[in-house]
């Protein structure tokens, strides 16, 4: 309450010193939202490594997204020594449980044999996973793989149709690579109305590649 200032004046200090008093006690949330206030500096000074410290016992205790976080600061060296396979474990924990972003952190990994031996199936298990919960990324990464046919059969009409879902939620390379297939007949019938369309969808959010493909296909 004092973090969201309901029922008192907003005081993140005295926030923290609740959540302090909780997290001490061992509550798993407490101790998830003390790691946030170190890590941003809200009602504590920032500090990373305290940020971490607290995650790793909320992670302990099996909380996906301690588990998470922890994993991206062991992705990243913040807060802890840089350490890949760390990371990896830590997104296989929260990935196990069902967190879509950890879920796509690990399909990535596998993807680039960060952290994990390469496995390019393992991958595509794992963005089919984030994909399913609704994850845009994950889409294009799973619509990527059936386009490309890495880690699952070369299937353009799959590609396009989870291109079509992160597309639609607004991701730009999915749009870019929808107008593609489009513009191409790949995976969907060709329409070049819709190939400019989707194309300048991505252009409108900046996609360099997607402004050179319309300069192409207005020639």
């Amino acid at each position: 309450m004092y973090l969201t200032g309901q029922g008192v004046p907003q005081n993140k200090t005295k926030a923290a010193k609740w959540f302090q008093k909780a997290a001490d006690q061992g509550h798993a949330i407490a101790q998830l939202t003390l790691g946030i206030m170190y890590d941003t500096g809200q009602g504590v000074p920032q500090n990373k490594t305290k940020a971490a410290e607290w995650f790793q016992k909320a992670a302990d205790q099996g909380h996906a997204i301690a588990q998470l976080t922890l994993g991206a600061m062991y992705d990243t060296g913040q807060g802890v020594p840089q350490n890949k396979t760390k990371a990896a474990e830590w997104f296989q924990k929260a990935a196990d449980q069902g967190n879509a972003i950890a879920q796509l952190n690990l399909g990535v990994m596998y993807d680039t044999g960060l952290g994990v031996p390469q496995n390019k199936t393992k991958a595509a298990e794992w963005f089919q996973k984030a994909a399913s919960q609704g994850h845009a990324k994950a889409q294009f990464q799973l619509g990527f793989m059936y386009h490309t046919g890495q880690g699952v059969p070369k299937n353009d009409t799959k590609a396009a149709e989870w291109f079509q879902k992160a597309a639609d939620q607004g991701n730009a390379i999915a749009q870019l690579n929808l107008g593609v297939m489009y513009d191409a007949g790949l995976g969907v019938p060709q329409n070049k109305t819709k190939a400019v369309a989707w194309l300048q969808k991505a252009a409108d959010q900046g996609d360099k590649n997607a402004l050179k493909a319309l300069r192409i296909l207005s020639r």
